[in-house]
């Protein structure tokens, strides 16, 4: 018995008429943000940076800075506490306050690293004298570095928010009290037997005498 193949056309026109392509809605794609895109750190250059402090909640962390190497880009890792191979190698550990911010250049938010440190010119010090206005959100904050860890915090001047961003502020606090998003995703998370292996880190660990 011979099997004839069957005519297609046929069933191409059933599907084009039962499966209609599917309808999206115009608004509710401007106003979708991407779960995929990753959180970005805002970086202050020598030229100043100009933000909304929308809001004065961090998350704290406790880090290391770990070298560019062969299997490694370069930068922050968790702490990992008792068992941390890089205290054990009395690589230098920071403490960070994770806070969102709106870059009003691009209208994106992203993280600031406020490393936990107080004092004259330091940023988490310079930053609380915006942070405790209660009409933070509607500044225009300007802040510019004028060497390492030394910062001017300006409330440069009054300006309400764009609706677009505080649709997206008012998103963006929505997700993360739902846990949609991790402040803390911008800081690897390197497990010990990988955190063992950087060559910076072995290295210093065979000098401690503490070498595996």
């Amino acid at each position: 018995m011979s099997i004839t193949p069957a005519d297609t056309t046929n069933i191409a026109l059933e599907n084009t008429v039962k499966q209609p392509p599917e309808l999206v809605s115009l608004a509710d794609l401007a106003t979708k943000s991407d779960k995929d895109e990753p959180l970005t750190v805002l970086t202050i250059r020598p030229e100043p940076v100009y933000v909304s402090l929308f809001t004065d909640q961090g998350l704290p962390v406790t880090t290391h800075y770990l070298e560019r190497a062969e299997t490694w880009t370069g930068g922050y890792v968790y702490c990992l506490g008792k068992d941390c191979p890089a205290c054990a190698a009395l690589v230098d550990r920071k403490s960070f306050v994770l806070l969102p911010v709106v870059d009003l250049t691009d209208g994106l938010i992203k993280i600031l690293q406020v490393l936990a440190e107080k004092g004259p010119g330091r940023l988490l010090t310079e930053l609380v004298k915006v942070l405790s206005l209660p009409n933070r959100a509607d500044i225009v904050t300007k802040i510019s570095r004028i060497s390492y860890q030394q910062y001017v915090v300006e409330a440069h001047r009054e300006d309400a928010l764009k609706p677009d961003i505080a649709a997206a502020i008012k998103r963006f606090v929505q997700e993360v009290e739902a846990g949609l998003v991790d402040l803390g995703s911008i800081v690897t998370r390197m497990p010990a037997s990988e955190m063992v292996q950087h060559k910076r880190i072995a290295r210093r660990l065979e000098l401690e005498g503490r070498g595996t």
